[in-house]
């Protein structure tokens, strides 16, 4: 439990950079929304009349298997990292267990790239999922009034 209240801080800590054309309300939902998956959560959102929409963790493990899957296809892991990853979680260490995880991911910020791929897998929702929020905005103010 330690160990994935780390990873979200670190996530936490690590915002994703802002995309150059996404408007702030997108980027910001964007980094919300990664972190969220990334953290072990489904992201949901609901427009007027519509049913709700979501993308959960498991579309986003079978969206980032697939990513990984091409890291190797491309011959991205000449280190058999995955296969060293599943060891290492099971009888070796967690600094081991990392060390995979980074050379798997290409990047050594583990956390940050999980965000980035988040938040491309998210990105066809941006637009749709700021329009909600701003739709439950208003009617969050036409039921005060």
């Amino acid at each position: 439990m330690n160990a994935a209240m780390n990873i979200c801080q670190s996530m936490h800590d690590a915002k994703l950079p802002p995309a150059v054309s996404e408007p702030d309300e997108q980027r910001e939902w964007l980094e919300s929304a990664a972190e969220q998956l990334v953290c072990g959560s489904d992201v949901e959102w609901k427009r007027r009349f519509a049913p709700v929409q979501k993308v959960t963790k498991a579309q986003y493990a079978e969206h980032l298997q697939h990513y990984l899957n091409q890291r190797q296809i491309d011959g991205l892991d000449d280190r058999d990292s995955f296969a060293n990853l599943v060891l290492a979680v099971v009888v070796g260490s967690r600094a081991e267990a990392l060390t995979h995880a980074k050379h798997l991911l290409g990047s050594n910020s583990p956390v940050t790239k999980l965000e980035a791929i988040a938040a491309t897998f998210l990105r066809p929702h941006a637009s749709d999922a700021v329009a909600a929020e701003q739709e439950a905005a208003e009617d969050d103010v036409d039921g005060d009034l």
